[in-house]
């Protein structure tokens, strides 16, 4: 971080293991007390609940209270930036959070222009495509099936349509522990190895996203 001249960082989420544990929270403060760069959480599932695949009120309150809002936007070059929490949709039978963060991506995009590019960073990629999984060998990511990873056919369906009369060029994720690039029609899907505990064959690293003479770059540096 220090070697470079970011404008802000973006964290994708589980930036604790578990909320229970004040260990974790005081370890990830005392790090970015040592920042003078501006950090955008957005919530992993180890950050919203007690049990990581079950997103609780107990757990929303850890989250906003340590890290801020859950669901914002600005914009950023001739982007617009979505940051959305992705339990809400993994979590679809929580109706009330489904449908709130429903409405907020709804309103953002009445104050934009369709012609307005997005970018969405989230933790979970709301669609993997399966021949992308194989071509690194396998259907299945840490002996799980890839339904597990990603957003269920009719919430994912739900999702794009909601951007359906607006350019979502890409979506950022973490999650997987691995770097995979996937495509859901004309967006892109980017997941983003571990900092801390990469899974697959890809090391530890981050990813600089860049933007110069018109064109997005996101390259993965290893740590």
């Amino acid at each position: 971080i220090n070697d470079n001249n970011f404008e802000f960082i973006i964290h994708a989420g589980d930036i604790v293991n578990e909320i229970d544990k004040s260990n974790d929270l005081e370890k990830y403060k005392n790090f970015i007390s040592q920042i003078n760069i501006d950090i955008h959480h957005i919530p992993g599932n180890h950050d919203v609940g007690l049990d990581p695949n079950i997103l609780s009120s107990e757990g929303l309150n850890f989250y906003c209270k340590n890290f801020g809002k859950d669901i914002y936007n600005f914009s950023w070059n001739e982007f617009e930036l979505l940051f959305l929490n992705s339990s809400k949709f993994m979590n679809y039978s929580k109706k009330e959070l489904y449908f709130e963060q429903k409405k907020f991506i709804e309103n953002m995009l009445k104050k934009i222009t369709s012609e307005k590019k997005i970018i969405i960073f989230m933790h979970h990629p709301p669609f993997i495509d399966k021949k992308d999984i194989l071509k690194m060998g396998s259907d299945r990511i840490h002996n799980k099936d890839i339904s597990y990873w990603m957003f269920e056919e009719k919430i994912y369906i739900d999702f794009f349509n909601l951007f359906k009369n607006h350019n979502v060029e890409y979506i950022f994720t973490g999650h997987l522990h691995i770097n995979l690039e996937t495509q859901f029609n004309y967006t892109k899907i980017i997941s983003t190895s571990a900092v801390g505990v990469p899974l697959g064959d890809d090391p530890s690293g981050y990813r600089i996203i860049d933007f110069k003479n018109g064109k997005l770059s996101y390259n993965f540096y290893e740590i």
